[in-house]
């Protein structure tokens, strides 16, 4: 009896082991959420909108480094209801979001007339469960896309090159044209080290 309690104590460490190291690959990022604020209100003085989803840091830091070289208007991707700061919580709802196509309801919006004088948006988010996290959705079916170039960048934790995400963009995107080739692609572990990267990437898009 004693040893098949030891049997069955050594399956469940063995899952839960598992699911730690399985787990941040499927989902990707930090371990830790930010603030779920904001950016400034966008204007439409520029050509060029940086619109960034990020729970972990990763992708706004991306995007921050990207308006700076273009000169873009960032704008952050902002959930009514906040993911919160736990990984696991996060990644539950993010997974039961996905599985079921939900479309969580967003809290920063861009007025019509002021979306209309872009032609360039530069969309930044993280891999999640091997796709577009659902708050991108949201954003890409609440506009009218049509005639502008959306290029793509990402942060991920095993999923290079983007897995789903870049297909379901495509799909969402209705009206764009959607440069998946020019993607960026770095690593959530080396977005803090990657300033110079990004910044070289960004300004070779402008030419």
């Amino acid at each position: 009896m004693k040893k098949k309690v030891w049997i069955i104590i050594g399956i469940v460490v063995v899952v839960v082991a598992a699911a730690v190291l399985i787990l941040p690959r499927l989902f990707g990022g930090s371990h830790r959420g930010i603030d779920n604020e904001p950016e400034a209100n966008v204007a439409g003085e520029s050509k060029i909108l940086v619109a960034y989803f990020s729970w972990s840091g990763n992708g706004q830091q991306m995007a921050r480094w990207i308006a700076e070289e273009t000169g873009g208007e960032l704008f952050r991707i902002v959930p009514e209801e906040s993911y919160g700061e736990d990984y696991g919580a996060c990644a539950d709802r993010a997974k039961n979001e996905l599985d079921n196509e939900i479309r969580p309801a967003l809290s920063s919006h861009i007025d019509a007339d002021i979306m209309a004088q872009y032609d360039t948006i530069y969309l930044g988010f993280p891999i999640w469960w091997y796709d577009l996290p659902t708050p991108v959705w949201t954003f890409l079916e609440e506009y009218d896309l049509s005639g502008k170039t959306i290029i793509p960048f990402f942060s991920h934790n095993g999923s290079s090159s983007g897995a789903n995400s870049l297909n379901r963009l495509s799909e969402l995107a209705k009206g764009a044209t959607v440069l998946t080739d020019e993607a960026l692609s770095i690593p959530g572990s080396s977005v803090a080290d990657s300033e110079k990267e990004v910044k070289e990437w960004a300004a070779k898009e402008q030419k």
